[in-house]
Order: C-alpha cells, then structure tokens, then sequence
C-alpha cells in the first residue's frame, strides 16, 4: 500500500507533545528501559514532531514517507504519531528549531554543507535527484521573452525570485544568475504575481503540481528551458539524537530495498504529475560548490534515471546533466 492508512498518520494535540517527546528512541535501538505512553490495548505510543502543518496530511510526499521509513522498522505493538506543528516558519527557523530540539523532531530540505554543520543529515535523497531539475514558473504572457534565453548568460538578464534561506540560492548566485529573495514560498508567489521578479524556479515535482493546487490562472510553467544542478533533499535530525536518524535510515534503505520506495515515488501526484508534463528541454547546467563530498553520487539506488524516464514519452528527447 502506498499511502499508509490516514488513522495511522496520527495528529495529536500540542500538550500531548510535550508530555510525549522525552522519551523512547534510546529505548528501541539499546534495549534501555524508558516509559512512553501505552494504551489500554497495549500499544505503544511514539510522537514524532514535523515540519509540516495540519494542512498537509494525510497525503503529503515527505510525511508519508518518513511515517513509512519508521514504520518499516518498528515493533508490532509500536504506533508512531506525526505530530504536526501548529504554523508554518522560513527554512531558517524550522533550522533553527531541529538544532536547539533534543528530542524527536524531522525537518527535510535540499542538503549543503552549512545545514550538515549544524544537523545530522540521513543521506537517503529523498526525490531521487529530482530537485536539481529546475523549470521555470512564469507569467503566461512573458514566454516569449523566455524564447530568446539560449543560455546561462541569456538567463542572467533576467531576475529569479528564491527563498532567503534556500540552499539553492547561493547556488543561483554563484553562478551569476541575479536573485532576489523572500522568507516562504507564499511570499513568492505573491511577488510573482505582482510583477517583482521574472521567473521562479521549481523542482519538476513541485511546479505543475503547485499550479494545480493552488489554482494559478496568471502563471505557467516555461516551455524550454531547464536548469540542473547536483543536489540530494534529505531528512535531517537533532546532531544528538542518533537513535532517531538510524531509525530512519534504516527504514529507507528497507523501502529502497522492498521497491516500496521507487513505487510510492513514481506514483505520487507531485512526481507523476511533474514527469509526465515534462518535455524536452535545452538543460543550462549549474555548478553546486556547497555540495557536500559525503553525497552518495555514485550510488545508482538513490537516483533517478532522467533520460530513461523522458523516453518513455514520445514528445521528450535526451536530458544530459
């Protein structure tokens, strides 16, 4: 089953949280005696904290998967609780909050040296790679300005708009491309719309499926162009809490090993949506300084294969990153 069942995906209220959350890791992988809250039937309890709101379950991409990863290596009588966070913060604040939490608490974002400084990362690409496979969201009447972009010094006449705290945004910096930011996404989206920048890229699973759900009648995505750089989207952990990023790797690698992992990836909506609106495209490389040497780049089982992918479709040519 690829989404597991929405009454496991369990919500809890905050105050259970914190009642919750100083115990039972340790416990699972030592074999330390610890409490955790059991119910009358006898199952145990074990809360979770995202970086996710209430708004996102039951279907969303990175919970489900996490809530899969630790499922595939916990015990029968085991339950485990996403606890999702009452609002949503910038990257640099949920950051903030994985470094200074010593007790369970996941966030996902695009990997860099700086983000393994400061917490353990679980070195799984989560997208496969697909995050450093860039198109381009636009307004719907500026394609063909996009049209006479050939390049990357073409492309950095325009101004793309990036998270502040997104990693991808030294990345576009450094390669002379010209940024300008804002702390989320929504903010974004506004500024696009209000004219104050040109283009904002988006991973292949997130562009049209963003469109889509938000319902966007202004903005489209570019037809041409495509940007890649290497990059790997993992979870990270508190640098303390060992335990819970064993756990998760190893329920990761299960998945990967089982074919669970490439099922519930090819078949989601943001990744099915994304590879079937994709055609081909003239590729304007990026180079990624600020990626970390202990990414598993010549690791076939964590990547996907782009190329095969697009030729499965008869309007897609040759990807080449």
């Amino acid at each position: 089953m690829l989404v597991p069942a929405p009454q496991r995906l369990h919500c809890l209220p905050g105050r259970r949280l914190w009642l919750y959350m100083s115990f039972f890791w340790a416990s699972l992988l030592t074999g330390v005696s610890v409490t955790a809250e059991q119910a009358a039937d006898g199952e145990i309890h074990i809360p979770v904290l995202v970086q996710a709101t209430k708004l996102e379950e039951p279907a969303d991409y990175f919970t489900t998967l996490l809530l899969m990863a630790l499922n595939a290596s916990k015990a029968d009588n085991e339950v485990i609780d996403i606890i999702f966070s009452e609002r949503d913060y910038a990257q640099a604040r949920w950051v903030n909050l994985a470094q200074n939490e010593k007790r369970n608490f996941v966030i996902w974002t695009m990997t860099d040296k700086e983000r393994e400084q400061q917490l353990r990362p679980i070195r799984i690409p989560l997208c496969k790679g697909l995050f450093g496979y860039r198109v381009l969201l636009i307004r719907a009447n500026d394609q063909e300005r996009f049209n006479q972009v050939q390049d990357l010094g073409g492309l950095s006449e325009l101004l793309a708009g990036q998270g502040t705290h997104w990693p991808d945004t030294p990345i576009m910096q450094r390669n002379g491309l010209r940024v300008t930011t804002a702390e989320t996404t929504e903010s974004l989206f506004r500024m696009m719309n209000a004219k104050r920048f040109d283009y904002f890229p988006r991973g292949i699973s997130e562009a049209w499926f963003e469109l889509a759900q938000r319902n966007e009648k202004n903005l489209v995505v570019e037809k041409n162009i495509m940007l890649y750089y290497p990059a790997a989207l993992y979870f990270f952990v508190n640098k303390s809490n060992e335990a819970l990023a064993v756990r998760i790797e190893t329920g990761l690698e299960k998945l990967i090993d089982s074919g669970e992992f490439d099922e519930f990836f090819y078949r989601h909506p943001r990744v099915n949506f994304g590879l079937e609106n994709l055609t081909s495209r003239r590729v304007i490389k990026l180079d990624n300084p600020f990626l970390p040497p202990e990414v598993p780049v010549n690791n076939p089982r964590y990547w996907i294969d782009l190329n095969s992918k697009m030729a499965s479709t008869s309007s897609a040519s040759s990807v080449n990153p």
